[in-house]
């Protein structure tokens, strides 16, 4: 993945050459005003793009989709407005959802010590008598990190309390002291919901927050239509089969329906399906101010928590500050208007949703893209702020 500056050069010295092409002709459109249709397109196909959705909001209203390419290659599936596509760290957003739902319920505090979510303490070994705050984990400046462990954990089983157990899962800072983005640390927030209501991460976002809302999406892809569901494939280098293959991951996934604590740390870093449609009620929601039907569904207090930056340093994530779920997003050069939102990379997909105060953003998501990037904000996102949102 094209972090440094360096490897964002070679990324993108190579990708004209190497890069996978794109087998898709023209974007569709539904859903009204096709002005932008052309200017979509172009910018699709520059960031080779196998497939994807692109749902618009104006004006506090779900607008235009624009639609193009496929979801899978072999055999093709091409994209379709309800394609179902596995988010990345877009999960994380939605989790941080259901944390401010609970909030707003009086079920939970961001303040809380995390350690009263869990069967023991959790400390960070260099400052033992410090509590962890919810909202640290949320914002990633609770001094967790991911570590060797974290990463062999995809396959080796390793528990999250052994995680929590290894010195190395902690920096030596305070927390809120210095942002230090960390997928096991997001992660962990599911663990700790599951422990404190005794329900599985499944059971809970959808009673308390997809369901009342009325919105399709799961965590658990054995309750996802594979009829519906997107693979993700490497761009560059160009691969012949897909990273993530939905089918093969659907044959080997368990259903989730019981809590279990110390492996599910690994669920809301990445790992739940929706369309961009959908994504978008949800997005709705926040631009909203959390109000459905008049009723206040996350508090507005919640909401600030959510949307305003907090934290250390972000010296490598230029024009980008992390509130306890989302960004906010400050550079001229990307847009004349101050953007909410979150990113998603894995296997390939390079997903993404903004929106600004007045009531306007996008949701996209797709099935492999150039993962090139200015800093952290990947240029495809960048390209579509500018046509979308300039």
């Amino acid at each position: 993945m094209p972090v440094t500056p360096r490897k964002n050069q070679l990324y993108a010295a190579a990708l004209p050459i190497l890069g996978k092409r794109c087998r898709w002709q023209r974007v569709e459109v539904t859903g009204g005003d096709a002005d932008k249709q052309q200017a979509v397109q172009r910018v699709l196909r520059k960031h080779h793009v196998v497939g994807g959705c692109v749902q618009v909001i104006r004006s506090g209203q779900a607008a235009e989709l624009y639609y193009a390419g496929y979801a899978k290659l072999k055999p093709r599936m091409a994209v379709q407005p309800d394609t179902l596509f596995r988010t990345a760290s877009i999960a994380k957003a939605v989790c941080a959802l259901l944390v401010f739902r609970l909030q707003t319920l009086g079920k939970l505090s961001v303040e809380e010590d995390i350690s009263a979510f869990w069967h023991s303490a959790i400390r960070n070994p260099h400052f033992p008598d410090t509590p962890i705050p919810l909202g640290a984990l949320l914002s990633h400046s609770a001094g967790i990190v991911d570590t060797p462990a974290y990463f062999r954990s995809f396959s080796e089983g390793i528990s999250a309390d052994e995680l929590l157990a290894d010195t190395a899962s902690f920096a030596n800072v305070k927390p809120y002291e210095r942002f230090q983005y960390s997928n096991f640390g997001a992660g962990l927030i599911c663990s700790l919901l599951e422990y404190r209501f005794q329900q599985s991460i499944e059971e809970l976002i959808q009673t308390e927050l997809l369901q009342p809302l009325g919105i399709s999406a799961t965590v658990d892809i054995t309750k996802a239509d594979i009829n519906r569901l997107a693979n993700s494939y490497r761009i560059l280098p160009p691969e012949k089969e897909a990273a993530f293959d939905a089918a093969a991951r659907l044959r080997s996934a368990e259903p989730i329906t019981v809590p279990n604590p110390q492996r599910h740390f690994l669920l809301m870093s990445g790992n739940l399906f929706i369309a961009a449609e959908e994504m978008a009620k949800l997005c709705l929601l926040v631009m909203r101010g959390g109000t459905v039907a008049g009723t206040q569904f996350i508090s507005k207090a919640s909401l600030r928590k959510l949307l305003t930056p907090i934290g250390g340093g972000t010296e490598h994530w230029p024009g980008i500050r992390h509130g306890m779920g989302m960004f906010l997003l400050d550079d001229a050069a990307v847009s004349s208007r101050v953007l909410h939102g979150h990113q998603g990379f894995a296997y390939g997909a390079v997903n993404g949703f903004f929106f600004d105060d007045d009531g306007n953003g996008f949701v996209s998501f797709n099935s492999g893209a150039s993962e090139q990037r200015v800093g952290r904000l990947s240029l495809l996102n960048r390209d579509l702020i500018q046509e979308l949102l300039p």
